[in-house]
């Protein structure tokens, strides 16, 4: 077995240190002990199916002839985690929001993150808030 797999953090040659991020290209092959996904607008979920698309000046288009390469993408991305992969679909921007973000629409997002829940996908727990700093104490340094 490989020295650098059986190092542990905080030595940044271990297999458990993240030192840099991986597209489907660098990790063909690879396995990681975990793998975050940010799932895109290219990927969608519809009433059909998945559809792939593609941005095109200011609008997602159909991407018929790319299909199978974003799936792909997706599919290596999916399958890479030796423990568990962390899936992050952005919330969608609603229709009636007045910085309404078209590119990115509630009602797809949504679609998406309920068929990864259908599927078995768990939501993570909301962390609990961290304490407030504590009151600056008088004294502590001298004015300038």
């Amino acid at each position: 077995m490989p020295d650098w797999f059986l190092r542990r953090w905080p030595d940044i040659r271990a297999s458990d240190a993240l030192e840099t991020a991986a597209t489907e290209y660098a990790c063909q092959g690879l396995e990681l002990d975990v793998v975050g996904l940010a799932w895109g607008g290219d990927f969608v979920r519809g009433r059909a199916g998945w559809s792939a698309r593609g941005f095109v000046g200011d609008k997602w288009q159909i991407a018929a002839k790319d299909a199978d390469f974003i799936r792909n993408t997706y599919r290596v991305l999916l399958t890479r985690a030796r423990y568990e992969t962390i899936i992050w679909v952005p919330p969608g921007s609603p229709a009636d929001d007045p910085f309404h973000d078209r590119t990115r629409p509630a009602a797809e997002m949504d679609a998406i993150a309920d068929y990864l829940l259908a599927c078995g996908a768990r939501p993570l727990e909301a962390a609990p808030a961290p304490p407030p700093p504590p009151p600056p104490q008088p004294g502590l340094f001298a004015d300038a």
